[in-house]
């Protein structure tokens, strides 16, 4: 019973690791308590080890029920089920590399075997990210955002090489609680964190980046999510929006945003609603970056994408991008002509198509924002695709409101601080309830909205063409974790074998 306690209490630390609670020291040892409990009981390691992370995803995750109670309309317990699938699903990314380090010897402490270790726990992340329908929610290394120092790293090997470093300080932890010969270890962790809280340090003093600076105005609707798509709301929406940019427009902005979706109707320049668009841009000479749906007809069907519009100074629409990662049972329903039963499950419409376009919005040749919708900004290699395309700002839309004041939107926030020092980019993020804000190239949030709250300000930025060595390499780091994983089975089966 002591090694499922440890199990509980390792997952109870970790979610508190993340926002909103942010007690971002418990990810240092709060997975060492797993590793203890795998130590203490061995026949029971993967039950112990996804007891842990079912207790983190649930923990993490607990808002998702609101969500799906108040806009999928799903009964509690019918959306407490559908949370656990999930978590269930998710903690196998943990269980599994926990378990796997138990088989293969690598909890019997030693500088290798931390290396090892880490190495696993980080390819699981990495894996995370990479299969279909992926969901690469409560990254260990999330928990950092506001620690500047460390999150640096992420520069080199992405939000990767930031969990690779806790999962290792995690290991120095275990080696210290199982009382095992933990100096060797310890000095190595000693040794990885040093540097790279040192080249943290190092980065912070640069102050090369330097580019066109820009005056760009975020408009936070506030815009509730039970009224929303209501199409007698539609024109009141419209008023809004146009009023509260009418209102920024005192502060001389060079080129106005509106979050994802702020239109919740298909934009036609053809219809009344988006006329009003059109002449807002063309009376005001500003560019204006909207969302809203589109529907494109291809062959005989009808295909709805989740886009961004840009429209220059004229009115002209110059470039459009759809979201490419769609949030399943919310944007769509995997395996829906197999089994529509599953529809039932769908938290909105599950209507919409991966995007066509999905090239950077360009103001000019050295005014280039690279857009990521909502979801899409927790996946490292979507801003990093748009900052080798060109981006020189990386531009976040989102609509939050289904998650209300949660920690959905904290968590969600978070991300976005990692895609803006992984590219060395501005990062502006415009939500409709919160939190909107501007992020620059080195982690610091310059500012942040509160929730549910009307916004209009004016904020700048510079357009950067510096590419970090992770925009130009990739997730080079991640694979050789991948294949350092590789290398600790092998040394195992070799072990074996002798």
């Amino acid at each position: 019973m002591w090694a499922y306690g440890l199990s509980i209490l390792a997952g109870v630390l970790l979610f508190l690791a993340h926002p909103k609670t942010s007690y971002s020291f418990l990810a240092f040892f709060g997975l060492a308590f797993a590793l203890e409990a795998q130590r203490l009981n061995p026949r029971r390691s993967f039950s112990l080890a996804f007891l842990t992370g079912f207790c983190y995803f649930f923990g993490l995750l607990y808002w998702l029920t609101g969500v799906m109670t108040e806009f999928g309309g799903l009964m509690f317990p019918a959306a407490l089920g559908v949370l656990a699938l999930l978590c269930a699903y998710l903690s196998l990314y943990l269980a599994v590399p926990l378990w796997l380090s138990q088989k293969i010897g690598l909890l019997r402490a030693s500088p290798l075997n931390a290396i090892f270790f880490a190495a696993l726990l980080t390819a699981f992340e990495f894996l995370r990210a990479k299969v279909p329908f992926a969901f690469p929610w409560g990254y260990l290394g999330a928990t950092q955002y506001q620690n500047l120092f460390l999150l640096q790293i992420a520069s080199l090997g992405g939000i990767y090489a930031v969990s690779f470093v806790l999962f290792l300080c995690n290991y120095g932890a275990f080696a210290l609680l199982s009382q095992q010969r933990a100096i060797p270890t310890l000095a190595l962790v000693a040794l990885v964190l040093v540097g790279a809280y040192v080249y943290g340090a190092r980065a912070l003093e640069q102050k090369s980046l330097q580019g066109t600076p820009q005056r760009i105005a975020i408009i936070q609707g506030n815009i509730p999510q039970n009224i929303k798509w209501d199409p007698k709301f539609q024109r009141e929406t419209v008023a809004k929006y146009l009023a509260l940019s009418q209102k920024v427009l005192k502060e001389k902005p060079e080129v106005i945003i509106w979050p994802e979706t702020a239109l919740p109707f298909f934009f036609n320049p053809t219809k009344e609603l988006s006329q009003q668009i059109i002449s807002f841009a063309k009376e005001n000479r500003v560019p204006l970056i909207f969302g809203a749906p589109r529907v494109v007809i291809q062959g005989d069907e009808p295909k709805v994408f989740n886009s961004l519009f840009l429209l220059d100074k004229t009115g002209l629409i110059k470039g459009i991008y759809d979201k490419q990662r769609l949030v399943p049972f919310g944007e769509f329903i995997p395996f829906e002509k197999e089994l529509p039963f599953l529809r039932t499950f769908a938290v909105a419409s599950g209507d919409y198509s991966p995007g066509i376009a999905s090239g950077p919005l360009a103001l000019s040749a050295k005014e280039i924002f690279g857009p990521l919708i909502c979801f899409e900004s927790v996946f490292p290699d979507l801003a990093r695709r748009q900052a080798k395309d060109g981006a020189t700002i990386l531009l976040v839309a989102t609509n939050d409101a289904w998650f209300r004041t949660s920690a959905g939107p904290y968590q969600h926030f978070a991300q976005a601080v990692f895609r803006a020092v992984e590219n060395r980019r501005y990062l502006v993020r415009v939500a409709n309830t919160g939190i909107s804000g501007l992020i620059d190239p080195f982690g610091h949030i310059i500012m942040a909205t509160p929730l549910e709250k009307e916004a209009s300000l004016c904020i700048k930025a510079e357009h950067l063409s510096f590419l970090s060595w992770y925009t130009k390499h990739g997730d080079v780091f991640a694979v050789l974790c991948s294949v350092l994983s590789l290398l600790a089975g092998l040394k195992y089966l070799g072990r074996r074998k002798k």
